[in-house]
């Protein structure tokens, strides 16, 4: 897809952060997209700032963590726009604690909305992807690599993803739908970002210091050209790409680093 003038992209999970970023330079090239998050105040926030712009832009509330919600997505969509052309799956939440320490709610929480909100917009959005041979984008993350210490459930649903992309990839192969998976590495957080806690509360989530902090806007750009060059897999930032290779070569060697870490911080 090299002209996103007036594609209908469907952008999940895109009040603020990537999501939203990923939107405005969609919008700014010409793309009619929709956004989405389940809390109404910042994604009307959002959708006003967006139209103020001359953005042909529309919202739907709803949560992609259960199957009603999508399907409100999806049906929203037709009925504003008519059509389908790509679905970018970036909603998502993180959770951190040990898995002993976590409570099945929160399991559930992030399963229900990294990987099954996924599925659940693809396979509904597919008839319409399939009909304008369109595309579908997941935004996985670096802990969908190597799992990671504290976000075990966090890493599952982001390997997952890529079961899922792949499979996905090559039953489509012969209809023209586009597949990617992006693996977005550690990423600045714009205000208000949380993250869950063990007892699945809302904490608020700080930067971590470390080289490899990706801007925003760079890792929006790195989405806009996957889908532009229709690149099935990209791995973002220095330590992403760094921990990709590494897992190929010793898998093992990024289990004793990761590890060793982990001690030495006393987590």
């Amino acid at each position: 897809m090299t002209n996103f003038k007036d594609k209908v992209v469907v952008v999940t999970g895109s009040s603020m952060g990537i999501g939203k970023t990923v939107v405005e330079k969609l919008a700014a090239k010409g793309a009619k997209v929709v956004l989405n998050s389940r809390g109404g105040t910042r994604l009307q926030a959002t959708l006003e700032e967006m139209l103020a712009k001359g953005w042909d832009v529309h919202a739907v509330q709803a949560d992609v963590g259960n199957l009603e919600g999508c399907q409100h997505i999806i049906a929203e969509t037709i009925r504003h726009f008519g059509r389908i052309d790509l679905l970018i799956n970036n909603a998502g939440v993180n959770q951190r604690g040990r898995l002993e320490d976590t409570r099945p709610e929160a399991l559930r929480l992030v399963m229900d909305i990294n990987y099954l909100g996924s599925l659940y917009m693809t396979r509904l959005a597919l008839p319409q992807l399939k009909a304008n041979q369109g595309g579908v984008l997941f935004i996985s993350s670096v802990a969908g690599i190597h799992g990671l210490p504290l976000h075990g459930v966090y890493s599952a649903s982001k390997m997952a993803l890529t079961a899922l992309a792949e499979s996905l990839r090559m039953e489509l192969a012969k209809m023209g739908v586009y597949v990617g998976i992006a693996y977005v590495g550690l990423t600045e957080n714009e205000t208000g970002k949380t993250i869950y806690n063990g007892a699945g509360e809302k904490v608020p989530k700080e930067d971590v210091d470390i080289m490899g902090l990706m801007p925003i806007e760079k890792v929006a750009d790195g989405i806009i050209k996957m889908i532009t060059q229709q690149k099935f897999k990209r791995v973002f930032s220095f330590l992403g790409k760094l921990n990709a290779i590494l897992n190929r070569i010793s898998p093992e060697l990024v289990q004793f680093i990761l590890t060793k870490a982990y001690l030495k911080r006393g987590w």
